[in-house]
């Protein structure tokens, strides 16, 4: 049985941190393969997101040279609405055993998603650190929505966790650099498109 890591998010834009997360997930948990999936249509509103094909594409660009990682547009060429469930079945077969990457902030919802149960039944988790609390905000919260799931809930301390999409933009928006906060391909990308600039 092989080990498949799955990193969606709305990746807006990607950045050394997700890189980052998903390269130390692939050694430390012996994963054969991560796959990125860029939200299509995201059910909780996000603020100031680019046009989920430009992302896809950013996504692309910082992944092409990485033999281990692949995109799906699975979300992205897809009218509805982007439920986790829908795109976690779409992976879903006999011989993988799934891993699923979120970061912090983005777990400790986790309980508001659509068939969250169902979801965490069939994946493992990957919390990767976003607090500086090591973890402590997350396991509270095991404890209170998944406590009979806890071996399938596994920790990824890692020294990026500061850098954020949201600090990009913001950064973007006040004309300061991101130089190696993203992939230098992505940097020119954002640039010469001035994303971010006008949302």
């Amino acid at each position: 049985m092989g080990k498949l890591g799955i990193f969606g998010g709305a990746f807006n834009p990607i950045h050394i941190g997700h890189l980052f997360v998903a390269k130390e997930a692939l050694k430390i948990f012996q994963l054969d393969k991560i796959i990125f999936i860029p939200t299509g249509n995201p059910v909780f509103q996000k603020e100031e997101l680019l046009d989920k094909k430009d992302r896809a594409k950013l996504v692309n660009l910082s992944i092409k040279d990485e033999p281990c990682f692949e995109e799906s547009l699975f979300e992205v060429n897809r009218d509805v609405p982007s439920y986790f469930i829908n795109t976690l079945d779409q992976f879903m077969n006999s011989h993988d055993d799934l891993y699923t990457i979120l970061g912090e902030d983005t777990f400790i919802l986790f309980h508001k998603w659509k068939s969250y149960r169902e979801i965490i039944s069939k994946t493992n988790f990957i919390i990767a650190e976003r607090f500086e609390d090591s973890f402590t905000i997350s396991k509270k919260y095991i404890q209170t929505y998944f406590p009979d799931f806890k071996e399938k809930i596994f920790f990824l301390s890692h020294p990026l966790y500061r850098i954020s999409s949201t600090l990009i933009r913001e950064r973007i928006k006040s004309n300061k650099y991101i130089s190696y906060l993203v992939p230098k391909e992505i940097e020119m990308e954002i640039l010469n498109k001035r994303y971010y600039k006008n949302i």
